[in-house]
């Protein structure tokens, strides 16, 4: 019999079996952490792809309806002689202006004075203006008013339809009176009285000299005679508005005007072209550039690579815009063109010229096109992520899913149901594992520790049995 037990372990061998233990439980772990790190990434293209599609749907919504996005548009042949503006409910129609004649006010103008501080009288008086109307009205200056200025501030301060102002000539200080608004109706005398009383035009004895007078627009419509009080904001045929800038003639034009509509669909054509490159970024599939390099690593590929539902939906929003018809137009007739790489263009000089031609059939096939492409937005995003007009629409785009979120919001729920279980299971794992290696290194504790006390045992009995070493003396 041997005086000690041998460990049955040594420290470096405990640590080494412990370990092995650890990568045991780890690896299914490791499977799971990169598993859960691919779904995030999906879900994160996922999200690229719904935001993508919902400005599109932001787009359509534009398109919805087609005819509130026409304007009518009026021009005329002479700007310095008339301008002319359009409402949506103008008629299409060509007008001629002949003879115009401007509108005026009329002005007077008094004798002339040192300055525009020199006394008109003294003391108080008031000003008693009568219009071609038959209205009338009164004036008041006090005493501490009764300059030229004063006078003046007094009548623009009054606003009884008369403006007042003083003009300084080589000669003195003149106040002149001029009607608030144009037309033959604004014609007035002026009567002062009190310190006024050397103010006065329209009867006899007037110190006051007229210096134009008050008369209406003139001019003839399509050859119909017509007189105006203004010579802005003239409506004589429903929807057109003429302003009179000088005596002449011109000719004014009034065309349906599809700029706004145009422009509308050159957003669509935009946001369906970034909708089609994301969907691309995120399913594509880029080889090794040589074979010799060939390797799964050596490739590059987009998170939803096989995802057939988001690759079919690259197809799907381009074929809904070159199938497009409606009465016979096409969405090439409109201006769309689809090259080979898959990019959508569009043609506003092409647009301008189909609409000019067919405003209905273009306006019918336009709203075609946003039910068409609004269909397939709805199927992917649902109705929670396309709320327009077109979310109505029946779905024609590829794949299934709820009718809130459509199948990408649904696979990005799977997605994210699956991390959470994988989460799950990760921290139970994680928890067992913990548990199995505590239990492993207290076994072998205890080993040690029985170990130790059976050599402690053994070297006793060896010394009473006699057995051990003596000392000769």
């Amino acid at each position: 019999m041997t005086n000690s037990v041998s460990s049955l372990f040594s420290s470096a061998e405990v640590t080494a079996i412990v370990s092995q233990l650890q990568a045991r439980i780890q690896a299914p772990m490791k499977l799971e952490q990169s598993q859960i790190k691919a779904d995030n990434a999906q879900i994160s293209a996922l999200g690229s792809v719904r935001g993508a599609l919902s400005s599109l749907n932001g787009a359509l919504s534009g398109l919805a309806n087609p005819a509130s996005l026409s304007t009518m548009k009026a021009t005329t042949s002479a700007s310095a002689v008339a301008t002319a503006s359009a409402k949506a409910s103008a008629a299409s129609g060509s007008y001629t202006l002949s003879g115009i004649k401007l509108a005026h006010s009329q002005e007077v103008y008094s004798g002339s004075y040192a300055s525009g501080s020199a006394a008109v009288g003294s003391g108080s008086g008031a000003l008693t203006f009568k219009f071609g109307s038959g209205a009338s009205a009164t004036v008041n200056v006090a005493s501490s008013a009764d300059t030229v200025n004063g006078v003046a501030q007094a009548i623009n301060a009054a606003g009884k339809g008369v403006q007042a102002s003083v003009i300084n000539t080589a000669s003195g200080a003149k106040l002149v009176l001029k009607s608030s608004t144009t037309g033959s109706a604004q014609s007035f005398s002026v009567s002062g009285t009190g310190a006024l009383a050397g103010l006065s035009y329209g009867s006899s004895g007037a110190t006051m000299t007229l210096g134009q007078a008050a008369r209406n627009a003139s001019f003839t419509l399509n050859g119909v005679p017509v007189t105006e009080t203004s010579n802005s904001g003239v409506s004589l045929v429903s929807g057109l508005t003429l302003n009179l800038v000088s005596s002449g003639s011109a000719t004014v034009s009034v065309n349906s005007s599809s700029t706004g509509l145009s422009s509308a669909l050159s957003a669509f054509a935009n946001k369906l072209n970034s909708a089609v490159s994301q969907i691309a970024k995120q399913t594509a599939f880029v080889p090794p550039k040589s074979s010799a390099s060939a390797s799964s690593k050596s490739a590059q590929t987009g998170p939803l690579l096989g995802n057939v539902q988001v690759q079919q939906l690259k197809q799907d929003l381009l074929s809904a815009v070159s199938s497009a018809t409606s009465s016979g137009m096409t969405a090439n007739a409109l201006g769309f063109t689809i090259s080979s790489s898959g990019k959508l263009s569009f043609s506003s000089t092409t647009f301008a010229s189909a609409y000019a031609a067919n405003p209905t059939g273009a306006d019918a096939l336009i709203k075609t096109l946003e039910t068409k492409v609004g269909g397939i937005v709805t199927g992917a995003v649902g109705t929670a992520g396309a709320a327009s007009a077109s979310a109505a629409a029946p779905s024609t785009g590829s794949g299934s899913g709820t009718a809130a979120s459509g199948f990408v919001g649904a696979a990005a729920t799977d997605l994210k149901t699956s991390v959470a279980s994988l989460k799950s299971q990760i921290a139970m794992q994680t928890l067992i594992g913990n548990q199995q290696i505590a239990n492993l290194e207290s076994q072998f504790t205890n080993a040690i520790n029985n170990t130790s006390g059976a050599s402690a045992t053994l070297s006793y009995l060896s010394i009473l049995s006699g057995s051990g070493s003596t000392t000769k003396g």
